[in-house]
């Protein structure tokens, strides 16, 4: 994919992505995935509420959104919310808790349902993709609430990590990948920056039919890719060929470069990659704003959307203080604005995880320059961090001009 994969999906799947963080803990409260059991310990009588496409609540996706389900979860999709309201009428006075895959779309239903006078709405932060990523499924209480039909399993960057440290022989790495991404050599400027896990092997999903051979059946079998989606796919086919103890990276490789090294320790010490610009995560980003570190920031996206104008309302979500705009189009016969920062820190940044930042970051460096840093999943991770990660809220506050309509 070109872009952000959780971003995509989004758009696929119910076109919703204003932010509406201006909501949270005002028409309906939020809860951090870590508290989720506390949080439901004291609401007697709860409900749950899936707000995800049916495909998703089943896991019969086509593509990787197949992340289980919340047991006794009422499933009505956002997108039919509005005529389908009236079946949650019993509830309106009960605790409801809202949920999907990365919490877009259950802010946008618990602003519907605050609307429509439902009194004790709870948005469940970060949505089910979190309780993968965070470990969080580990926790017992949690276990007896979840329950998915996948054939296979998904394992955290962290838990990988302990693996790794602790029985490497037992694990089989699997990359799965495109020959052109794993080896660098794509079109896409994202996919060539984006390393591997030491140790993985490479076969890509179109051939890994024919190459069963290779892989151990008594080993734990890890599948990576850039997203997701792909390793998926192959959880299921090898899982078809009889394989038991499949997992699949959550979210890929641009999940584990996203994560931050206090939750996952092993993240840089484990990584290969080619390039020599830093990808940044928005949480590295936050703790050199803390220590007034000093960069130039350069906010690669097209005037219209620096300035708030472009004709895809949700694409205008302002943008972060102090930054220059440098289209990457431009970047080529612009560059010499930034000459002064040839060996200082530069960070670019575009509106999510898409390749423009890279090739703005290819043009630079080849221009001479030595410190060029990617703030990864760019502005939008800023901002969906800010409103979904507890204790780093404070981000919101380096984002300035958002029009009302996406606060």
């Amino acid at each position: 994919m070109k872009a952000t994969f959780f971003i995509t999906a989004l758009v696929l799947t119910c076109g919703l992505l204003k932010a509406q963080f201006k909501n949270d803990n005002v028409l309906y409260k939020t809860v951090d995935p870590f508290e989720l059991c506390n949080a439901l310990q004291q609401s007697p009588g709860y409900v749950l509420l899936d707000v995800r496409s049916n495909p998703e609540y089943e896991d019969t996706t086509s593509f990787n959104m197949n992340y289980g389900r919340f047991k006794t979860a009422i499933n009505i999709n956002v997108r039919e919310l509005g005529k389908r309201i009236h079946e949650l009428d019993a509830y309106k006075n009960k605790p409801i808790f809202v949920y999907c895959s990365h919490s877009q779309r259950s802010r946008v239903a618990s602003k519907m349902l605050s609307d429509s006078g439902f009194t004790n709405i709870n948005n469940i932060n970060g949505g089910i993709t979190s309780f993968h990523y965070l470990s969080v499924l580990n926790q017992p209480c949690v276990q007896h609430i979840y329950e998915t039909k996948n054939s296979y399993h998904f394992i955290s960057p962290a838990d990988l990590c302990k693996k790794l440290s602790s029985t490497p022989a037992a694990i089989f790495l699997l990359d799965v990948r495109g020959d052109s991404a794993f080896q660098h050599i794509s079109r896409d400027d994202k996919e060539n920056a984006l390393g591997a896990i030491t140790g993985s092997i490479n076969i890509p999903l179109e051939t890994l039919g024919n190459k069963l051979s290779t892989i151990p059946p008594g080993k734990e079998i890890v599948i990576t890719d850039i997203y997701g989606h792909d390793a998926a796919a192959a959880a299921k086919l090898l899982a078809t060929k009889g394989y038991k103890n499949t997992a699949v990276l959550t979210e890929g490789i641009d999940r584990w470069v996203s994560m931050n090294e206090t939750t996952v320790p092993c993240k840089n010490s484990l990584y290969q990659s080619l390039v020599t610009y830093r990808l940044l995560p928005n949480f590295n980003f936050g703790d050199w704003v803390k220590e007034g570190k000093s960069y130039k920031l350069v906010d690669i996206r097209t005037a219209e959307e620096f300035n708030n104008q472009h004709k895809d309302k949700y694409r205008n979500i302002g943008r972060i203080k102090t930054a220059i705009n440098i289209p990457t189009a431009e970047m080529e016969t612009r560059w010499n604005e930034l000459s002064a920062y040839k060996n200082e820190p530069v960070v670019l940044y575009g509106f999510g995880g898409g390749p423009e930042a890279f090739t703005a970051a290819n043009i630079l460096i080849k221009k001479g320059f030595t410190n060029i840093n990617i703030l990864y999943d760019g502005i939008f991770s800023v901002r969906w961090t800010a409103g979904n990660v507890k204790g780093w809220s404070w981000l919101s506050g380096l984002v300035e001009n958002i029009p009302e309509e996406n606060k």
